[in-house]
């Protein structure tokens, strides 16, 4: 397995895979951007990749912007194919996103989820660490209600 920014030869791959849940028409806008979003800034859309290209996982990190909050990084959209599953990669695609996160000179690495669900309890099994909940915070389009669980966990600092 291979971990590393989305390139545009991944987007057939992605949404083959159902992993970003768009369209096909949708999936390119989103590569595109990201890719884009990446020149410049501290933003990276990772990608786990078998030896032959497909892709098995993924995730985002970015650094917040504001002033008081530019020492967190938020890991988003972080899905594994069942397939792989129970194999490490999400532990290793954690880390990658945390890796880029502490070059930016982030401390901290966090996350929200659906609450109850094997994503919170996955999260917990990595490290991160609950620290709110807000009730009916994620409305899903099949009309059930979640709450959003946010989490963190602390990055090794990087020294000069």
């Amino acid at each position: 397995m291979i971990i590393r920014p989305v390139r545009e030869s991944d987007i057939e791959s992605l949404h083959q895979n159902r992993l970003c849940g768009l369209t096909i028409d949708e999936t390119p806008t989103l590569v595109l951007s990201a890719i884009d979003e990446e020149h410049g800034r501290e933003f990276r859309f990772l990608v786990a990749t078998e030896k032959d290209g497909g892709v098995v996982g993924m995730t985002t990190v970015k650094r917040l912007e504001h002033r008081l909050c530019r020492h967190r990084a938020e890991l988003g959209g972080l899905v594994i194919l069942p397939v792989a599953r129970g194999t490490g990669l999400a532990r290793r695609i954690v880390d990658a996103a945390g890796s880029h996160a502490s070059n930016w000179g982030c401390s901290i690495l966090e996350v929200s989820c659906r609450g109850g669900t094997h994503a919170e309890k996955a999260y917990i099994g990595l490290g991160f660490q609950v620290w709110g909940q807000l009730p009916g915070g994620y409305h899903d389009h099949d009309g059930l209600v979640f709450d959003e669980v946010r989490l963190w966990m602390p990055l090794p600092t990087k020294t000069p």
